[in-house]
């Protein structure tokens, strides 16, 4: 017998608002969460502005004692997520089989600021760990002992898993997906997989990250992607438009409770969506560029399709991938219009990046939430800040002002730094 994937609870934190509620209100308005950088000092940087969680105060009455030390902000937005997802979905954990609940989750290392380190040992070491490399940065750990025993937990990028793991005694199988941009949406779709074969009847999965700090600022800098639009933070985000610049950093949790649906139907759970396609491909072309004519994106595309028994004439609505770089646009319209041909210029589509920023390894999940719930209410979230057509860029980008729409199917892009491609695709659930 077929095993189907539902979604049965959703949880999120975002810089819109640090639940669903507020969030999802905060799309359908179209607002910008795009401000000046607070974590740290950025008055001097290229790069000043950003899309931070704000007024967000970590819960930690559920984390174990003896892993509060390795607990940063990436983690503890995890884990707050997936305790407003957990509560979403109604599930009494003590009645559910702990080996039967899987977590896959495509998370971040903690990192750390200048003044968090400085904190720790002295300036001159810190400096020397950028210009001596690797023997400084043992030297660093050294002068800590404290550091040195957190230090290599924290750095492993699927700290989240553990902490859920941990918090909830959840004893199945766990994923974790380390693909860039597109690491939430892979281990979603490998969440899929573990339902469909029988692996478990519940999974935790998601995304969550918190890279805003001066390595990552300025790394993204240099290699040119991020928009410089400093003096107008909320109208720097410009996916789709003629005068885009780059992408705004960002950072967030997105948290979904994917069951196998005869158990979620038994159990008398809400279902959002059914979770029906998931779809993988690479571009083989560069680490740094889209290709040109859209390849890639449009195999991933397919391949959702396909796993989901979906013919494409069905799509209504796409979540673009829709970053606001010039290439990367250019080409995700390309692999659209591969895929659906003259169709693709009557599907709405829409770039939630333009309002929330780009939330790297957490923005595939935090988006299919987003689909998820325009699909569910009917109201297709609008690209914000979209006032100067590209001919480049020519299909219905819903600008600026959210669209009342029914849907019944919906994909959500996600295409990679490094050309790592996820596309997952959504329907209303039907027994």
């Amino acid at each position: 017998m077929e095993r189907k994937v539902v979604i049965t609870g959703m949880g999120v934190i975002t810089p819109l608002g640090n639940d669903l509620k507020t969030t999802w209100d905060g799309i359908t308005n179209g607002r910008s969460s795009v401000g000046t950088i607070s974590l740290f000092d950025a008055s001097t940087f290229p790069v000043q502005i950003a899309a931070e969680v704000k007024d967000y105060t970590p819960g930690t009455s559920e984390l174990p004692e003896d892993v509060l030390s390795l607990a940063g902000r990436s983690s503890r937005i995890c884990l707050d997520t997936c305790s407003m997802a957990l509560e979403d979905s109604g599930l009494d954990m003590e009645r559910e089989a702990s080996d039967r609940i899987g977590i896959s989750l495509g998370g971040d290392e903690e990192y750390m600021h200048f003044e968090a380190i400085e904190k720790v040992f002295d300036r001159n070491y810190l400096y020397q760990a950028f210009v001596e490399g690797q023997v400084a940065y043992n030297n660093l750990l050294l002068h800590s002992s404290e550091l040195a025993k957190i230090w290599p937990l924290r750095k492993n990028a699927d700290i989240g898993s553990k902490m859920i793991s941990l918090t909830y005694n959840l004893q199945g199988p766990v994923e974790s997906s380390h693909t860039a941009c597109s690491s939430s949406g892979h281990a979603i779709g490998k969440a899929k997989r573990l339902i469909e074969n029988s692996d478990c009847d519940i999974v935790v999965a998601g995304g969550h990250c918190s890279m805003l700090s001066e390595f990552s600022v300025a790394g993204f800098h240099l290699l040119g992607t991020l928009s410089t639009h400093n003096e107008d933070p909320p109208h720097a985000s410009r996916p789709f438009d003629l005068n885009r610049d780059g992408f705004i950093l960002g950072e967030g949790a997105g948290i979904l409770i994917l069951e196998e649906a005869e158990h979620a139907k038994k159990r008398g759970a809400r279902i959002y969506a059914e979770l029906s396609g998931y779809g993988s491909s690479s571009n083989a072309y560069r680490l740094t560029d889209t290709p040109p004519d859209g390849r890639g994106g449009d195999l991933a595309m397919k391949r959702a399709l396909a796993d989901a028994k979906i013919d494409m004439s069905r799509v209504e609505y796409i979540n673009a991938h829709g970053t606001g770089t010039l290439l990367n646009d250019a080409s995700e319209t390309l692999s659209i219009k591969n895929v659906f041909g003259d169709r693709a210029y009557s599907i709405s589509i829409s770039s939630s990046k333009s309002m929330i920023g780009h939330l790297v390894n957490s923005s595939s999940a935090v988006e299919l939430v987003i689909t998820t719930m325009a699909l569910k209410e009917g109201i297709l979230p609008p690209t914000i800040n979209f006032e100067h057509p590209d001919p480049k860029c020519d299909l219905d980008y819903i600008p600026n002002t959210a669209r009342e729409k029914e849907i019944s199917v919906a994909l959500s892009n996600s295409f990679a730094f490094g050309g790592q491609n996820a596309t997952l695709a959504i329907e209303k659930f039907t027994d």
